[in-house]
């Protein structure tokens, strides 16, 4: 009889850890008060933003959840589960005419990514593991510079990369208006915030991205779209968080709010909550 009810407690434990890890849920309308892991030149800014890269040159910045994610039920069949996540982002620059180095949504065994490299790297990879099947790293790239060495399209586009900088897919950064389908591709390096979703289907096996201005709703047309089973690339437990690099041109990248859910839709970020961005022209090296 205590044997039985030993094993019912215990199933019930594991049970109740399966939904809690299923159920796990995180948003940040700002960054005033958040608990996130940081490395390279990534800080907080005094009024809560998250600031990647602040301007300095050749350099590199992280902020990752600080604890795993479950992405997988390995109790049943090992495939990855459904995840939503969204945030919103923007990128400020020195040299309006120049290109620059973007911002990267990073599922990943490890924080910090040790080893990854700056510049066309974007703090991801490094010229010896770029595409190695052994990164089991998912991210999803708003890039502004044509690094032809990685089969880019063009200096503003977004991509989906697996295990390096070659994407899998990728579109012209844009949106696709909902009453008459029309494409519009503002710039990702116009200096204001943006907003990106990134949704994968679990049963589907299919990941969408979806990009528009900050001022409006999510459009209901995905900018791309890529069916992959992430099952060979997503371990049980992973990280997640960004990643943002600077090259020889002055630039910083901040993400002003961040919301992700395993197993559900993330909740809408709340844009009159989200923190300020500095003055078009402040140097952004210095604090405000």
């Amino acid at each position: 009889m205590l044997s039985k009810l030993l094993i019912t407690l215990s199933t019930l434990f594991i049970v109740t850890v399966i939904a809690a890890h299923e159920d796990l849920s995180f948003t940040y309308n700002g960054f005033r008060t958040a608990n996130l892991s940081l490395d390279g030149i990534a800080d907080f800014t005094p009024n809560g933003l998250l600031r990647l890269t602040n301007g300095t040159e050749q350099q590199k910045g992280h902020a990752f959840y600080p604890n795993l994610v479950t992405f997988k039920n390995s109790m049943i069949n090992s495939t990855v589960f459904s995840f939503s996540t969204n945030f919103v982002f923007a990128i400020r620059f020195e040299y309006p005419t120049l290109s620059r180095h973007g911002i990267c949504f990073v599922i990943a065994p490890t924080r910090g990514l040790p080893g990854a490299l700056p510049s066309q790297y974007l703090g991801l990879f490094n010229e010896t593991n770029n595409g190695n099947d052994i990164n089991h790293v998912i991210a999803v790239e708003l890039d502004a510079i044509h690094s032809c060495e990685f089969d880019d399209i063009n200096d503003n586009h977004v991509g989906i990369d697996i295990n390096g900088l070659k994407s899998a897919n990728s579109s012209a950064a844009g949106y696709y208006e909902d009453k008459n389908g029309e494409f519009k591709n503002p710039t990702l390096i116009n200096g204001r915030s943006m907003k990106v979703w990134v949704e994968y289907d679990g049963e589907e096996k299919q990941m969408n991205v979806t990009l528009a201005p900050s001022n409006i709703g999510k459009p209901h047309t995905p900018l791309l779209s890529l069916t992959r089973d992430l099952s060979s690339i997503v371990n049980n437990t992973m990280y997640v968080g960004f990643s943002s690099s600077t090259g020889s041109v002055l630039t910083s990248h901040y993400i002003l709010g961040w919301s992700f859910k395993i197993n559900g839709q993330a909740q809408e970020l709340v844009l009159s909550q989200l923190p300020e961005l500095p003055r078009m022209g402040t140097k952004d090296r210095t604090q405000f």
